[in-house]
């Protein structure tokens, strides 16, 4: 069967800042897991583009200053693929993610860094960021994250709080147990975490536990799963390794509220995805892997593609 494929996030332009003799429509060499060559022919027909701009990792640079010079690294691939990639920026432009068609891209930042004060978000929000997570590791003005013991700040129920307002999904990945919390307790909304695994299958502080995994399912978000080996397992990981944690989360909140978020090309290369994967156009396989366990088809498009599409028509807008 041929389904579509939604990936809930790739660090682009961090890759291609980081590798500026990097050809991203040529099919992924050995140093890569992307390409838009491997993504248009594994049926990839959406994908997050990450801004990741957290403070000290681009040297002097603020978090802003970096920010900016990745959506720049957006603008010029869309202006140099425009016949393979557009921007989605309302409901009506899913309809256009088809196989054979442009990707559409989209932005999710991680690591609400650049975004000054709870109000500049709607500027983020109109250039196509629409899923924000409030910290990565290091935390920031907003919000801990794994490597700072703050929960969610003033300024970040504010920013939450802005989220809703303008349609950005709030993103739980990166966040510790407290401020997992904290985000959920602002309100009732629609929630993800764009690339994390279950804590239950393999004991890793990115991963999350059974109770956050039914939380967000319980907000009708999805959990994206990140295919980074330390994040699934120890010793030989597999295709079948990622298999586990999906059917591990479907037993747990169902098919419809899992789906992907690879990270594939985000500061990792190949040799550390699961063996079996080598670049996005693999991702289809995982299709194939959990027909094998049982799934119906219809159970596994959810999963791949089709839980994202549902998250998006619920928040982007029209």
């Amino acid at each position: 069967m041929e389904w579509i494929v939604v990936d809930g996030h790739q660090d682009i332009a961090m890759a291609l800042l980081e590798d500026e003799g990097w050809d991203f429509a040529a099919p992924a060499s050995e140093a890569h897991a992307l390409s838009l060559a491997d993504a248009k022919s594994g049926r990839v027909v959406l994908i997050f583009g990450t801004v990741f701009a957290t403070a000290g990792y681009w040297g002097d640079a603020t978090p802003a200053e970096s920010a900016e010079r990745q959506m720049g690294c957006y603008e010029d691939l869309l202006a140099r693929h425009a016949a393979d990639l557009f921007r989605v920026e309302s409901r009506g432009d899913l309809k256009l993610c088809q196989p054979g068609g442009p990707i559409g891209l989209l932005h999710l930042m991680e690591g609400a860094d650049p975004i000054r004060s709870p109000r500049d978000l709607r500027r983020w929000a109109r250039r196509g960021v629409r899923v924000v997570g409030p910290a990565w590791n290091t935390g920031n003005r907003y919000c801990g994250g794994w490597d700072d013991a703050r929960s969610l700040t003033a300024d970040g129920r504010r920013l939450i709080a802005e989220m809703r307002e303008h349609r950005v999904l709030p993103d739980v990945s990166h966040l510790k147990p407290e401020a997992f919390d904290a985000v959920l307790a602002c309100d009732d909304g629609l929630v993800v975490a764009s690339h994390s695994n279950a804590h239950a299958v393999h004991r890793h502080r990115r991963n999350l536990t059974d109770d956050q995994i039914r939380a967000v399912g319980e907000r009708d978000g999805l959990v994206g799963i990140v295919l980074y080996n330390p994040f699934l397992g120890e010793g030989d990981v597999t295709i079948n390794t990622v298999l586990d944690h999906i059917e591990h989360m479907v037993g747990l909140v169902g098919a419809e509220h899992v789906g992907l978020g690879s990270d594939l090309d985000g500061g990792f290369t190949p040799a550390e995805a699961p063996r079996g994967i080598d670049s996005v156009g693999d991702l289809r396989l995982l299709g194939e892997g959990l027909a094998g366990r049982g799934l119906d088809g219809e159970a596994i498009g959810k999963i791949l593609g089709g839980n994202w599409m549902r998250v998006l028509q619920r928040t982007l807008p029209e």
